[in-house]
């Protein structure tokens, strides 16, 4: 799918390095392509991507479980952030997984972290819970989130 210019896509194998390297420019607990290649392609693991010509600017990774998907990391690269990308990841991230049977796609985020709450509430999401002092590194709190698909949809 193509959307703003970008090229949106599940994730396979071969994309392990490319995916590997732009977690490791966004968060400090970045997995390795070694665990990225092992995981793409499971049924268990799903992966979207955004690509402009330069490469991976964007993805969202997730398990799946019994229809439901649990969203593990949603990241931007730095100088493209606020243009949109995120919104469209997710977007067709819920796309791929109503078309795939999940029922219900839920999420922690920090608490603090505004913009993608922001982001998440606009796309359906609704808190569910919080997690206190569950970020180790700032005993910050995490929300739950849920999305769930309408009936019919």
């Amino acid at each position: 799918m193509v959307e703003k210019g970008l090229e949106l896509r599940l994730l396979e194998p071969r994309d392990a390095s490319a995916l590997a390297a732009l977690e490791a420019r966004v968060f400090a607990d970045a997995w390795d392509a070694e665990h990225f290649r092992e995981l793409l392609g499971q049924d268990r693991f799903l992966a979207v991507g955004a690509f402009e010509p330069d490469g991976l600017c964007a993805y969202l990774t997730a398990y799946s479980v019994a229809g439901e998907l649990e969203i593990v990391n949603v990241a931007v690269a730095t100088a493209l952030r606020g243009q949109g990308i995120g919104r469209s990841v997710l977007h067709f991230f819920l796309e791929q997984g109503r078309l795939g049977g999940a029922q219900r796609v839920v999420l922690e985020v920090r608490a603090g972290n505004v913009a993608a709450r922001a982001l998440y509430g606009s796309c359906g999401f609704v808190q569910v819970g919080v997690r206190r002092a569950y970020y180790a590194d700032s005993g910050e709190d995490a929300l739950v989130l849920e999305w769930t698909t309408c009936p019919g949809s």
